[in-house]
């Protein structure tokens, strides 16, 4: 792996390079997802193993303090035979969030990527999480082409302890420019949550702002909306469809535009 260095002031992103940074990595994680510290989900030893053969195992550092991790493998689509890289977990310290460190992180796990010969990138994340939908569609510009649901089971443990693990499948195209459509128009505003409307040729998909907020004010609730957004995700994407956009629409409400497949196109963010 190249060891190169990317910045966001006043972050620096490398490979992590020694044990006692994989170890650091690996506590960040389960803090950021509050699992208990036997978590066996990652270890030091598969961070370093992964580091040497083909993997990416990334740290955001304020001096010599971990603030961000990020690791991730080689993967081969088994219907096509491309190989990808597959992104399992970027996780910020939550002092850290929203100030650019997840990003860098993805900026510098592309310029790695790119540098081994490989041009695109692959992972999942829960689709009712409303700003890792924007930051993956509309900051990066990837494209969430498949959905799997309960892909982990159910969670035992963190903070979706109860709740199965259906999650969005995004591809990025490391060749393209960062960043989503530009002047995508707002999206309508009175679609409740897990209802979908059309807009042309497009879907537009409504989900909570806060996954975690209405979890913990209504949990009866909250599932009935992830079953709902489960049923459309599923529907939408078995029928062509590309989720390229999750926008805030008010103060509770984030809504997906879905494009079908053949018309979807990126540019630069302005």
């Amino acid at each position: 792996m190249p060891n190169t260095a990317t910045r966001v002031a006043p972050v620096a992103v490398r490979p992590l390079a020694s044990p006692a940074e994989m170890r650091a990595g690996v506590a960040l994680y389960r803090d950021v997802f509050e699992l208990p510290p036997t978590d066996p989900a990652v270890s030091p030893r598969l961070l370093a193993s992964l580091q040497r053969n083909g993997g990416t195992v990334l740290g955001a550092f304020d001096g010599d303090r971990l603030v961000g991790f990020a690791y991730g493998y080689l993967g081969k689509d088994v219907r096509t035979g491309e190989i990808y890289h597959y992104s399992q977990v970027v996780a910020v310290h939550p002092g850290w969030q929203g100030a650019g460190v997840g990003r860098a992180i993805k900026f510098a796990q592309r310029d790695n990527v790119l540098a081994i010969g490989v041009s695109r990138m692959r992972w999942s994340y829960d689709p009712l999480r409303a700003a890792n939908a924007h930051f993956n569609l509309d900051v990066l510009g990837a494209r969430g082409r498949w959905f799997v649901r309960d892909l982990f089971g159910v969670e035992d443990t963190g903070r979706d302890a109860g709740v199965g693990t259906d999650r969005l499948i995004v591809e990025w195209d490391l060749t393209e420019e960062p960043g989503g459509r530009a002047g995508e128009p707002r999206p309508a505003t009175e679609l409740g949550w897990g209802e979908q409307e059309a807009d042309g040729d497009d879907r537009l998909l409504a989900v909570p702002r806060s996954w975690d907020d209405l979890l913990r004010g209504d949990r009866d609730g909250a599932l009935g909306v992830r079953r709902s957004v489960t049923a459309a995700l599923t529907e939408l994407l078995d029928r062509g469809y590309e989720a390229v956009s999750c926008r805030l629409t008010g103060p509770e409400t984030a809504v997906y535009r879905l494009t079908p497949a053949n018309t979807v196109t990126t540019q630069a963010e302005v």
